[in-house]
């Protein structure tokens, strides 16, 4: 629920401040990942942390129609496009982290995080109206980040860290066999010279399921794609204490480049056509096959600063945070037989945009004990348009507001607790492909997120 399908859940104690002021902050592990200069100002620590997160996509049709003969695009329980149910594609996940930091000497610290920086979880109904653009998306991501701390005098460090990244994908849709087959025979029955109405007719009597037509869900089969990959990339940061109250941090994190490996598995009914030569060339080309696809994820750049006011018991704290999501235009699977699917690749387009993160936090350290937090933040979303808009992640552009505590036990173990909701803007969809349709309606979305950490000290 982040911008596209980053993940910025690292840190209960951060997400009480919405993630404000990530890369300065510097009060706790997650530091590591938010921005290895800032370790300099911490002891050796380990921290754990868990994440809840329930987001909710509510779709409601408003024109969807079926490719090829335009005709509304039914949900497989059949009814009418006026009837046909909500759909909500919002999926429970759970996002854990794991934080070290060890203080080698006064100028060097080690820090290792371990924590899921993207991820994507939507599912609907097997057959809702918009099954053959999605029905369940799922990227597991897994990033492992030793890093450096290196303190250059009072005022200034510097960090650097290597990530060794780990991706998992699966991307189910329906397939619609009787419109793949109604287009077929049609096609054929016109290129002998049959008149259109003659040929609809014809492809309506051979294929199965196809007698009202594409969409109608009379001859549904689905496809599964599965595919991972491990690569790497690189971190580095800088950070300026003016004094002990007040800070600003940069933080930068490349873009990494994976090449999936996986497979495609087809569920093809055993009758598309009740002609044997058409039926077979049909079923061939959904035939269980390899595949590969490109995936980049993108680089970040962000800004941050902290001051706590003299004499006072607040401090506030910021951040804009640039993600180049631009990197990735499209989702491109291609099949190790060039005949699979007929055409030997399948193509998502994307067309995202950079998007920018702004966040703006308060803290009131209450006592030695307790410390409450507040913030607010806008993301954007890289979703340029309607046309654009996927089913597999419909979000739009979102507010976070949240609050959260943290109680510190003695001088060695403490905990916090966060929750934020998200208001998401609604989010209107008119996506077309040749094969799927037209998926046309809006969604109306938000989410809840819940953390909870640990936090032990040591020397």
């Amino acid at each position: 629920m982040a911008a596209g399908f980053a993940i910025i859940e690292h840190s209960a104690q951060g997400m009480g401040n919405s993630f404000a002021g990530g890369g300065a902050v510097a009060e706790d592990a997650s530091t590591v990942w938010f921005n290895p200069a800032s370790m300099s100002r911490l002891d050796s620590q380990i921290q754990t942390s868990g994440h809840i997160i329930r987001p909710s996509f509510e779709f409601t049709n408003s024109g969807s129609v079926a490719a090829g003969s335009g005709a509304p695009l039914l949900s497989g329980r059949g009814g009418t496009v006026a009837a046909a149910p909500t759909n909500d594609g919002g999926k429970l996940a759970v996002v854990p982290n794991f934080y070290y930091i060890r203080k080698l000497n006064e100028q060097i610290n080690f820090g290792l995080a371990v924590n899921a920086p993207f991820g994507l979880a939507t599912e609907y109904d097997s057959n809702w109206i918009g099954r053959y653009q999605a029905v369940e998306s799922e990227i597991i991501n897994l990033n492992v980040n030793p890093a450096v701390s290196y303190k250059v005098n009072s005022h200034l460090s510097m960090g650097a860290g290597v990530s060794i990244n780990y991706i998992d994908a699966k991307l189910t849709n329906a397939i619609d066999f009787a419109g793949a087959c109604f287009a077929r025979v049609s096609a054929a029955a016109v290129a002998l010279g049959a008149s259109a109405a003659a040929a609809a007719a014809a492809a309506a009597a051979d294929c199965v399921g196809a007698a009202g037509g594409p969409g109608q869900g009379g001859n549904d089969g689905s496809a599964e794609v599965t595919g991972d990959d491990i690569s790497f990339g690189f971190n580095l940061g800088l950070m300026y204490d003016f004094n002990d109250h007040s800070r600003v941090a940069l933080a930068f994190r490349s873009e990494i480049k994976h090449e999936l490996g996986g497979k495609a598995t087809f569920s093809v009914p055993t009758l598309i056509s009740r002609t044997a030569n058409t039926n077979a060339l049909i079923r061939g080309a959904f035939a269980n096959d390899g595949v590969t696809a490109g995936v980049r994820l993108p680089a970040s750049f962000s800004f941050s600063g902290y001051h706590r006011f003299n004499a006072s018991k607040f401090a506030v704290m910021g951040d804009a945070t640039w993600t180049g999501w631009s990197a990735l235009p499209a989702l491109l699977i291609v099949f190790d037989r060039p005949t699979t699917t007929g055409t030997g690749s399948s193509v998502e387009e994307l067309g995202w945009r950079d998007a920018w993160r702004l966040g703006l936090g308060l803290n009131y350290y209450h006592s030695d004990h307790l410390t409450l937090r507040t913030g607010v933040a806008w993301d954007q979303s890289p979703v340029p348009n309607a046309v654009l808009r996927t089913a597999r992640l419909p979000g739009n552009d979102r507010t976070w507001l949240s609050v959260g505590a943290s109680y510190r036990f003695n001088n060695r173990m403490s905990a916090d607790f966060g929750y934020a909701h998200l208001f998401v803007d609604d989010s209107a969809i008119n996506r077309t492909t040749a094969t799927t349709g037209t998926l046309a309606g809006r969604y109306q979305a938000n989410a809840d997120i819940v953390s909870v950490q640990l936090n032990y000290q040591f020397h």
